[in-house]
């Protein structure tokens, strides 16, 4: 019973018209993921390529496939677990949201940009993710 219960829902969450992201949405999530060390829930935001860069581990992507990006930010997440993320700053112009951050591991901290920019189909989406060691 439970499993039809659970089957019915995700069908009607599925053919239910899905809701545009908002910016705040978005920012929640990455929040949220980035304190967790949540790959995957990130990664669900990630525009089709994003820009990453990492340099504690020389990661330096002008552009790389979502799929590929949430691979290396896993692989950072188990090297550098989350002890605490914040955001310092969040700035808006136009169709683009930009935030920086603090995040802290096992002693050392990242500071932390994201850019996020709405796309043609009003939807939220990351463009660009840094972490520069502090």
């Amino acid at each position: 019973m439970n499993i039809f219960v659970n089957f019915v829902f995700i069908a009607l969450i599925w053919l239910l018209p899905h809701k545009a992201l908002t910016d705040s949405d978005i920012t929640q999530t990455v929040c949220a993921s980035l304190r967790s060390g949540d790959a995957s829930q990130l990664s669900t935001r990630f525009a089709k390529s994003i820009e990453l860069v990492i340099d504690a581990e020389k990661v330096e992507f002008s552009s790389v496939q979502a799929t590929h990006a949430a691979l290396i930010l896993r692989s950072f997440f188990r090297k550098y677990p989350p002890h605490n993320f914040q955001f310092v700053y969040s700035g808006a112009s136009d169709h683009l949201r930009y935030s920086t951050g603090t995040y802290e591991t096992n002693g050392q901290t990242f500071a932390v940009y994201v850019l996020i920019r709405q796309t043609n189909g009003q939807r939220f989406a990351i463009q660009a993710l840094h972490f520069r060691k502090e």
